[in-house]
């Protein structure tokens, strides 16, 4: 079994201006290590979920939790959830946005999301 050790934990305010919090407090915690770009883009993509479209976006936050997992970094966010869940975009129509689980999914080694029991949303990524 592999041990998780917390890198680090913030809470902020679920608004736009968070989203560049998480990342620059992402950069501080990985200290330039070769995941940290990738890590920065996945976790503005998931951030900005989290800002757009979880109930969270009604005066809430959200939690950012990065985790040292051996071989691989993993990267939590939680939010207060919605009716519905994270969904790849499907159409043919050219949008400006609706591609982060897509990013997500491309570049991250694992990526999922798990609901508790309070309703929150846990969406997690992992990078080899």
């Amino acid at each position: 079994m592999t041990t998780w050790i917390i890198l680090g934990r913030v809470t902020l305010p679920a608004t736009p201006k968070s989203v560049g919090e998480a990342r620059r407090f992402a950069a501080a915690v990985l200290d330039g290590s070769d995941r940290t770009a990738t890590a920065q883009l996945l976790i503005s993509e998931a951030c900005t979920n989290s800002v757009r479209h979880s109930d969270s976006r009604h005066g809430g936050s959200f939690t950012l939790t990065l985790y040292d997992c051996g071989n691989s970094l993993r990267c939590e966010v939680i939010d207060a959830g919605a009716a519905t869940i994270p969904t790849r975009h499907q159409g043919s129509e050219p949008r400006d946005h609706g591609h982060g689980i897509v990013l997500i999914e491309s570049l991250a080694a694992r990526f999922g999301y798990d609901t508790d029991t309070a309703g929150r949303l846990h969406t997690w990524f992992e990078l080899a």
